[in-house]
Parts: C-alpha cells; sequence; structure tokens
C-alpha cells in the first residue's frame, strides 16, 4: 500500500462507452461541450485528451482492463467474444464475470470498507465475485441499455399501416429507412451477412457443461449469455451498423368494425410485435377539424378503453402494455412516436421502442436497489439501434431514447450517492458508443449515402451534446468532495474506405482468408459456392475482431494441419496479409500481424488469443474493434480512450504531458482513495495529476 491515506474521500468513475477524445476537443474547441470544458478545466488532462489505449478497442476487454488495471491477456476477457474450445465457428460472449482472472478494483474498495456502486460496467462486474455487503452490482450483462439483457422483451419496430396494402405482418429486417407504401408482400428483409446456427448441438452441450454453472449467483436467475456459430460468408462490410435494418409491422387500415367503443370515423390497424407473435388493435382518430392526427393503442377491440394515445410527432415515453415472457405476463412499457399520419387516415408511420419488463431485478444486487430505484425513477429506459440514414428515427426516436436513458441513469447514480451513503462509483454509460454505430459510416461520403457528411457530422453533435449534458449532471458533485475521471473503453472512427470482410467480432470472417486460399468453402454439383466451410480443406480462418487459427490437429475438430508445421503456416500467413491489396483502393488493409508469442506486446496473447494476432490498418477499420488503439479516421474521428480528471486530489488546469495509460486507471483510482492497487494491476498511478507527492 502505498499511503495509509488517501487524497479522496468519494471518486466516481464516470464511463462514457466510445466517447472520442478527438472529437470530444473539436466539440469544446467550437464551444458545442461547455460542461466537458468546465470540467477540464477544473482539473488535469493532456491537451489533446487522449488516454493510449489498450487493445483490442471493443467493449468487455477494455471496461475490464479499466477496471482491474490489467492487459486482456492478464485479465482474461481477450475480445467482444471468445473462441469455444476446439471450434473454430463457436464463439461465446466474454461479458460475464466468470472470465475475469484478475482482481478488480471495486472488490478492493469494498474490502477496505468503503461502500462501493459497480452501475452498469460491462467488463466481469456480472455476477458478482465479492460477496461483501459494501459491493453493489448494477447490471453490466451486455452494452446497450441498462438491462438490456434482462429488462428488453422484444426488439424496436417500424409500424407502417396503409390503405395500399390488403395484407400485414412482421417483417425482421424488414424497415430500411424512410417511407414504406404498397403491399406488405413486396418488401424484402434486408437479412444478416452471416449465416448463424442456433440449433447446432454443439451450443446446447457447451451451455450446459461449461457455461450454467458460472451464470447462477445466489438465488439470482441465470442470465442466458449468447453461444453461437456464426460465419460470415458475404463480407463484414455488409454488417456494418449504419445499414442495420429493424424489423417491420406492416397492416392495412380499414373502417372500424367490432369494437367495444370506437369514435366516430376511426379506422382500425394491427400492431405486430415480436416476431408477429404479440398483436395490438389500434385506431386512427380524428380531431374536431375533421383531420386524422392520433393513434389509439389497445389490447383487444373489447376493451373500453386504450392503453395509450399517441399524438403526431411526440415522443412519448413509457406507454404502459403486458406483454408475455417465460414467466408469465408482466408490466411493460415502451417508448413511441406517431412519425407520419395523413390527414384523410390513408398511412400512418410510428416507432415503437423495445417494450421493458417493469418486474425483472435479475441483475440488481442486493435487490432493495431494484425496489428503491424504480419506485423514485421507474424502469430503465431501452435504448436504440435504429439506423438507417433515417433522420426521423435516428433523431427523433433513438436519440430521444439515449437523452432519456442518460438522464434516468443519472438520477438513479445520483440517488445511491446522495441518500445510500454510496463512496466509491463504477459506471458505464453506452450512449456515444451504439448511437454512434447508427450513423458513423456516412460522415464520409460513400456509394451508399442517402445524407450528406454534414449531416451525419451533425448528429454526431447532437450525440456528444447530451453526453455533455449527462457529464454536467455529476460536476456539482466536485464540491461534494467527489472526485471525478472521465473515462471512455475506446471511441469510434469513421474510415476513409469501406471495410474489408475481416474483423466482424462475432463471426467466423470468410472474404480476404478465403481469396488468400487458406479458407475453403463447399461447392455444389455446379460448382457454386455454398454457405458451409470445407474443414478438410481450410487451413486457418479468420474469427472474432483480431485472432486467426491455423486448423490444428489434435486441438480443433476439424484439425489438418500438423503441429509441425504451424509456425511456417503462421509465416505465410502473415506475408500473406501484409502483401493484400484492397481491390478498390491497391492499399494494404492490414496494419500489424503478429505470431502469438509476439503479441504480448500488444497485451493479447496466450491461450485465449489466436494463433496470430492482427490489426487492420486505420483506413479500413470498420469503427471500432480492429485497429490498433492510436487510429484516427474522417471527420476528426479515432479510436483512442478519453481521460479527464477533477475533483480533491488533483490538479486544477493541468496539462498531462506524458501519455496516461488505460491500464493506468484502476491504480490512480486505487491511491487516490488509499486502497491497496488490484493484486494483478500492471498500470501505475498517474503521479503527475496528484496534488500530492505519493
Amino acid at each position: 500500500m502505498l499511503r495509509t491515506k488517501g487524497l479522496t474521500e468519494k471518486v466516481l468513475i464516470l464511463g462514457l462507452d466510445g466517447l472520442d477524445p478527438r472529437f470530444s476537443k473539436a466539440m469544446v474547441d467550437a464551444g458545442k461541450m461547455p460542461n466537458l470544458k468546465r470540467l477540464i478545466d477544473m482539473g488535469s488532462a493532456r491537451e489533446d485528451l487522449v488516454l493510449l489505449g489498450a487493445m483490442p478497442t471493443i467493449t468487455p476487454p477494455m471496461w475490464a482492463t479499466l477496471a482491474t488495471g490489467c492487459y486482456p491477456m492478464t485479465h482474461g476477457i481477450i475480445d467482444y467474444n471468445l473462441q469455444v474450445p476446439g471450434e473454430l465457428d463457436m464463439t461465446q460472449e466474454a461479458f460475464m464475470s466468470k472470465f475475469l482472472k484478475a482482481e478488480p478494483l471495486w472488490n478492493v474498495t469494498a474490502a477496505a470498507g468503503k461502500k462501493t456502486l459497480v452501475f452498469h460496467w460491462p467488463g466481469g462486474a456480472w455476477p458478482p465475485t465479492s460477496d461483501n455487503p459494501n459491493l453493489m452490482v448494477v447490471d453490466g450483462t451486455s452494452p446497450g441499455a441498462m438491462g438490456n439483457t434482462t429488462h428488453k422483451i422484444d426488439d424496436e419496430v417500424i409500424v407502417v399501416a396503409t390503405t395500399k396494402t390488403s395484407t400485414g405482418g412482421y417483417l425482421p429486417y424488414g424497415a430500411t429507412g424512410g417511407k414504406i407504401d404498397g403491399e406488405f408482400a413486396d418488401q424484402k428483409p434486408m437479412g444478416k451477412p452471416y449465416v448463424l446456427n442456433m440449433k447446432d448441438p454443439r451450443i446446447k452441450e457447451f451451455y450446459e457443461k461449461e457455461y450454467l454453472p458460472g451464470l447462477i449467483f445466489q438465488d439470482y436467475a441465470p442470465r442466458i449469455f449468447s453461444i453461437r456459430n456464426s460465419v460470415c460468408f458475404r463480407g463484414a462490410n455488409m454488417d456494418m451498423l449504419a445499414d442495420w435494418a429493424i424489423p417491420l409491422s406492416m397492416s392495412p387500415i380499414q373502417e372500424a368494425e367490432g369494437w367495444a367503443d370506437a369514435p366516430k370515423g376511426a379506422k382500425e390497424f394491427v400492431i405486430y410485435y415480436s416476431y408477429g407473435k404479440v398483436t395490438r388493435q389500434a385506431l386512427i382518430l380524428k380531431n374536431e377539424a375533421g383531420i386524422y392526427d392520433k393513434v389509439a393503442v389497445y389490447t383487444t377491440k373489447e376493451d373500453a378503453e386504450p392503453l395509450f394515445i399517441l399524438d403526431k410527432d411526440v415522443y412519448t415515453e413509457n406507454c404502459p402494455d403486458k406483454m408475455p415472457t417465460k414467466k408469465g405476463m408482466v408490466k411493460a412499457v415502451r417508448n413511441m412516436r406517431l412519425l407520419d399520419i395523413a390527414e384523410d387516415g390513408t398511412y400512418i408511420r410510428l416507432w415503437a421502442g423495445c417494450a421493458v419488463n417493469c418486474e425483472n431485478s435479475d441483475c440488481w444486487y442486493p435487490r432493495w436497489i431494484f425496489d428503491k430505484v424504480m419506485e423514485r425513477f421507474g424502469p430503465p429506459p431501452a435504448t436504440s439501434m435504429a439506423a438507417c440514414q433515417d433522420e426521423d428515427v435516428i433523431i427523433k426516436c433513438g436519440h430521444k431514447q439515449w437523452e432519456q436513458s442518460a438522464k434516468w441513469q443519472a438520477k438513479a447514480m445520483q440517488y445511491m450517492m446522495d441518500e445510500e451513503g454510496v463512496e466509491v462509483v463504477f459506471s458505464h454509460f453506452h450512449g456515444p458508443d451504439l448511437a454512434g454505430h447508427s450513423y458513423l459510416k456516412y460522415m464520409k461520403e460513400r456509394e451508399t449515402s442517402r445524407i450528406s457528411e454534414e449531416t451525419a457530422r451533425t448528429w454526431h453533435e447532437n450525440t456528444y451534446k447530451w453526453s455533455d449534458e449527462y457529464i454536467g449532471s455529476f460536476i456539482p458533485y466536485i464540491e461534494k468532495g467527489w472526485t471525478i475521471i472521465v473515462t471512455s473503453d475506446h471511441a469510434l472512427i469513421c474510415p476513409e474506405h469501406d471495410h474489408q470482410e475481416m474483423g466482424s467480432n462475432e463471426s467466423l470472417n470468410v472474404g480476404v482468408m478465403q481469396r488468400l486460399g487458406y479458407t475453403v468453402t463447399k461447392v455444389d454439383e455446379n460448382g457454386n459456392q455454398i454457405d458451409e466451410i470445407d474443414w478438410s480443406k481450410t487451413r486457418a480462418v479468420q474469427t472474432r475482431a483480431n485472432s486467426i487459427y491455423v486448423n490444428l490437429k489434435g486441438r480443433d475438430r476439424h484439425g489438418i494441419v500438423d503441429p509441425a508445421d504451424k509456425y511456417e503456416l503462421e509465416e505465410q500467413i502473415i506475408t500473406d496479409l501484409y502483401g493484400y491489396k484492397d481491390p478498390k483502393t491497391g492499399k494494404r488493409i492490414v496494419a500489424l500481424a503478429l505470431h502469438n508469442k509476439d503479441a504480448v506486446l500488444l497485451g493479447i496473447s496466450g491461450e485465449l488469443a489466436g494463433d496470430i494476432v492482427f490489426m487492420l490498418h486505420e483506413d479500413y477499420n470498420f469503427d471500432h474493434g480492429e485497429s490498433l488503439s492510436t487510429a484516427c479516421g474522417h471527420n476528426d474521428t479515432s479510436v483512442s480512450p478519453i481521460f479527464i480528471a477533477a475533483g480533491p486530489g488533483i490538479k486544477q488546469g493541468f496539462t498531462i504531458k506524458n501519455y496516461v495509460r488505460e491500464v493506468d486507471v484502476a491504480p490512480t483510482a486505487a491511491v487516490l482513495l488509499g486502497v491497496e492497487i488490484p493484486k494483478d494491476c500492471e498500470g501505475a498511478p498517474a503521479y503527475s495529476i496528484f496534488t500530492e507527492t505519493v
């Protein structure tokens, strides 16, 4: 222990997933992030606001690094997904605490007598690994919304009703932006760019043997983390979230018939939720002037009163409902917006957010936190992945949900800080990342652009404005004795060129490795490629964000490469990767490729990492995950995380000359609090920012 007394009594780690120091600096310089500017002036940061990031630049491993002060090869959460041993086409999500092999700082602070809250930290936090009564943990099972994996019941959906269709139904990935007209039968799903086989018997076997024991925590119900057999045959560039379609519910509009109490002149349509398994009846209502301007939603036509009424173009929070779950019917809410409605009642388009379970406390420990937060602030709002360059959906719906989520999360955390005696907070808010995914690609004009670079940048600026409001809501806590560290796990870049079929983090990626002759797919009787790996001819595969595996005899289920030939094959693959050029630009797409033993230099080595670890050139990075942490992109974007500290124990108005590293955040917080540095820590305290010598 370095000190017997810390420099502060209270620390708030205010984590904003995806917050970019480069773009933040541009926003601060333009006067568009006043709260961040105020925090910088009150504390310490580099002039460029950069935290020297670890790798891979993706959510679970980097939040685990921030919590432990360890590189991924040490703490064990090596990527967004981990490889199922021996199965080159199967991965498992890496959020669960069973994968975290290093001591997190929150266990240390709790043991030191500090009341500690871990709030929605998606890097080894859930289930808790300490039963110390000072430790409180809320969620951490996924990115996105708080409770995304436990409170969320279904997916957001675009609802279209029109007199021009005679049939209706639910179409997954059917809405690609803009108004939809005509027959439901004419609509075609955008689909997913990889083959996902969830009926593979290996999944059930692995889940029951390896996964289930690590899910059960005290009497808390297990959360089924994702284990998948997923192969990307057609190119990871097709999976970019900016082009992600969302489900479509479509229905004919007809005169209202058979209702218990339908107003005169009302017209009816049907809303399909949950893959079409749940329906709601709806009426289009006209005002006194005879203009249709509202939609009333009912459970059934027999109901005398609607569940709620939507006014034209009004974002409506917490629309009540009851939804089926595996545990029966539960109270639920969803956010909605009536985007378009024809004055004559012949067309409507509305957005319905995900339904949120108001009764699920599975990932709140201890459960009294759920009861008190729900009573005061209601359920955690769902958040959005809406994209497709649709400004109505992205800004009027998606961003409104993120603003709502930010305010809810701030209130919940502040309640715990003000009323429940919490002294240390590890918090994560996913807004900048997931909102950015929905448009960031189009901050540079592309062949598929339907918006300008300027429009996409305006959307990004909007993301940073509500993120700045979130940060600003905590600045008054400095006067209450709190030291605040604003940080992120990584940021997101807008690449100069389109992505090149490598590095989709949840898939085995065929593209480049097939062109180089290492991954082989089967063909039909006519010689046409089919979407199935020919393991008898496949020598190596690229899987997850940064890994290439040799199909090795004795290790992998279908191994064909003799271990004696492994090193030379790796050498050949590395040489070919450096020589591979983008057919469109003639430029290389790989920045770095290393043998596993050499990737120790990146902190990504050992048995959990690939036989080869590679990083894409910054011009071809998806938006984060596959590049070096120093990568920069178009329109003031980068992949680096951010670091700003202010409050007791931190120098005021101080410009840091050296780099603070991602592994340094945990030991810096430990010294500030006067507690032990986590025992496995590989970082060092940021000595230069302290007001006293330690």
